[in-house]
């Protein structure tokens, strides 16, 4: 229970939010915070230039604001999978709820900064590990 708690949490910190209901700098970095914790969490994700670019974009007097916004998402992700993920090929037990936790919330991050996302899409792309 606390897992899903802490997903819903989640995305409501990084749900797309209505045109002029927030600050498009908080949005902004919102999404590059979510594009950096998805790279870290999420299989095969790799951030792509434009993660760059939007942070290269924001005015010196919004900077802060920005890595503000953007730090906070990084450790919503990382305060919601500090948890033990458990691989179910390993495991006589279903997957365990920090896994599909991760799988939920990659899903959705891809279908809102992923290359046809509904937010800012192409802030990540899918690089497989090559073996």
């Amino acid at each position: 229970m606390k897992i899903f708690l802490s997903v819903i949490l989640l995305f409501a910190f990084t749900a797309p939010v209505a045109a002029g209901s927030a600050d498009p700098i908080d949005e902004q970095g919102a999404r590059h915070g979510q594009a950096i914790a998805a790279m870290a969490t999420c299989p095969g994700a790799k951030t792509t230039i434009k993660v760059a670019e939007l942070a290269a974009a924001i005015a010196p007097d919004d900077r802060e604001a920005f890595q503000a916004a953007s730090n906070r998402i990084i450790e919503a992700w990382q305060k919601a999978f500090a948890c033990q993920d458990v691989d179910p090929a390993q495991s006589p037990r279903e997957m365990n709820g920090c896994r599909k936790a991760k799988i939920l919330s990659c899903t959705m991050t891809w279908r809102e900064i992923g290359p046809d996302g509904s937010a800012l899409p192409g802030l990540l792309e899918f690089a497989p590990s090559i073996d």
